[in-house]
Order: structure tokens, then sequence, then C-alpha cells
């Protein structure tokens, strides 16, 4: 390329060199800590996510032993609240 040319013929290769080292390690960096949020972040809506089905199930469970609901209609009222809370 034309600039990798003219940092070669004003020998400035080095710290070119170097410089782009520094920005590669910059970006890396960043690269590192929005791949963390965003890893923190989808673990925390999915965990929430199975805290919610966890919790219907338990519930629905409760409603089945204690009031004779039956099954369809647990799973129904629990796919329509955590749909609907979405």
């Amino acid at each position: 390329t034309p600039g990798s040319t003219q940092v070669a013929s004003f020998t400035g290769e080095k710290q070119a060199v170097a410089k782009y080292s520094r920005s590669l390690k910059r970006a890396y960096s960043s690269g590192v800590r929005e791949g963390l949020a965003a890893g923190v972040g989808m673990g925390t809506v999915m965990v929430l996510l199975f805290c919610g089905y966890s919790l219907g199930i338990w519930y629905g469970a409760k409603l089945i032993l204690e009031k004779g609901y039956t099954g369809a209609q647990v799973m129904n009222v629990i796919f329509a609240v955590l749909t609907g809370s979405l």
C-alpha cells in the first residue's frame, strides 16, 4: 500500500508498528469488555426467564393438587404470562 511505503521510506516503521500494536491492544480490551457486558446481560435475562418458568410450574403444581386445575390450564397461564411480560 502507498502508506506503508512512505513509512518505510522515512524509516518510521518501528514507530508505526508500535502505534498500530497499541491500537490493537485497546481494540482488543474494548472488545473483551463489550463481550463480558453482553454475556452478563444475556445471562441475567436467561436466569430471570428460567426463574419465571420454575415459579410458574411450582405454583401450577400447587394449584393442581389443591384446587383441581388441569395441567393444560396451568401451562396456558404460564405461557400467557411469560409471553405477555416480554
